[in-house]
């Protein structure tokens, strides 16, 4: 009798234990989930998400690592059923202009949700554990306006994560998207890379042409990433369609990761391409398994180029990142290997940039 007493007792103390922890599951399970980190975004930026708090977004979705990019070619260009293109030239000094004008709003939203600034190795490392930053990043160097030395005053100004090229002329090389002029990497885009070199920015060769691809990897053992975009069959020309002229070849995307870089998907929706293979969030997920199949697991990432990506995107807001995320557990991913993808290679390439 005392033994079934005792037994019982235990029982009871068991069940109790198990009430009690019954409404931390959540949680647990929340803190055990694989945290998010993104190359590429404008979420919030141009008001497709009006009233997103982009901290509280990431917080509920466990997204912790967050390139966030400002444009400075905005009022350069238009929308047309092509893509976007060019519609007047700069005068000097407009475009450094606008960009300074661009950081202090940056600011002043980053303020307003006390979200912090991945600036250091040890900040990039606060965000794989948990604690969500932002990466200042520019789509686009156009700000230099040919001037190197400006990469220091936008470094201190908190830039880690710089790309090249966009959607204007750029003295600094060619885009994919509009017949070449330079052929090559000119002399000043092999300065502005050796200056995000010494500084510690992260290099981003997004919307550059092949042969301006070609020449900085040939050049520079300086970190260089591809954050958004998709492999094709063949990989795009400038006389196609922008968003399929956009795309890399096997062969490119082969190449960033053997010079130790990473290619971002985006979520673009490409329906004039039978071949584009995203089309909703587990189908991206397939995508990124490809990739990797592709490429190898440290060279895939996520480039969502959230608010960015069109007027119909497969991604819209950080909650369907964590779809994918999810889609790629269910998928069988390895543990490993979906840390590398969701977080671990953007921020494996930022440190080294960093340092």
């Amino acid at each position: 009798m005392a033994c079934a007493s005792h037994a019982l007792q235990r029982r009871s103390f068991t069940l109790a234990g198990l009430g009690a922890l019954l409404p931390l599951a959540p949680l647990l399970a929340q803190e055990r989930r694989q945290l998010l980190g993104d190359m590429h975004s404008h979420a919030t930026m141009f008001q497709r998400t009006v009233g997103l708090h982009l901290k509280r977004e990431m917080e509920e979705t466990g997204t912790t690592l967050i390139g966030w990019a400002l444009v400075d070619d905005t009022p350069f260009t238009r929308v047309t059923p092509q893509g976007i293109t060019q519609v007047r030239q700069p005068e000097p000094g407009q475009l450094w202009n606008f960009f300074q004008e661009r950081v202090v709003r940056y600011d002043n939203e980053l303020r307003n949700w006390k979200l912090p600034k991945a600036l250091t190795p040890a900040d990039v490392d606060a965000a794989v554990h948990g604690a969500p930053h932002v990466v200042m990043a520019c789509e686009s160097a156009n700000f230099l306006e040919g001037q190197p030395e400006r990469v220091a005053q936008a470094h201190a100004m908190g830039l880690r994560h710089l790309q090249l090229v966009h959607f204007i002329r750029s003295p600094l090389g060619d885009l994919q998207t509009e017949a070449p002029q330079h052929e090559g990497l000119p002399a000043a885009a092999l300065k502005v890379i050796q200056e995000c070199k010494r500084l510690g920015v992260l290099v981003d060769l997004a919307h550059s042409a092949p042969s301006f691809f070609d020449a900085a990897l040939a050049a520079s053992d300086a970190t260089m990433i591809w954050s958004h975009s998709w492999i094709s069959r063949n990989g795009g020309t400038w006389r196609d369609w922008q968003n399929v002229a956009r795309s890399l070849s096997p062969a490119q995307a082969r190449r960033i990761a053997a010079h130790g870089g990473v290619v971002g998907l985006w979520s673009v929706r490409v329906r004039s391409d039978r071949s584009y293979p995203v089309r909703d969030p587990p189908s991206y997920a397939d995508e990124i398994m490809r990739m990797v199949d592709l490429l190898g697991p440290q060279a895939v990432g996520f480039g969502t180029d959230l608010e960015g990506a069109g007027a119909d995107p497969t991604l819209t807001r950080y909650a369907d990142l964590r779809t994918v995320a999810d889609t790629l557990v269910r998928r069988g991913m390895p543990a490993g290997v979906l840390h590398d993808v969701c977080i671990g290679n953007y921020a494996r390439v930022l440190k080294k940039a960093m340092a």
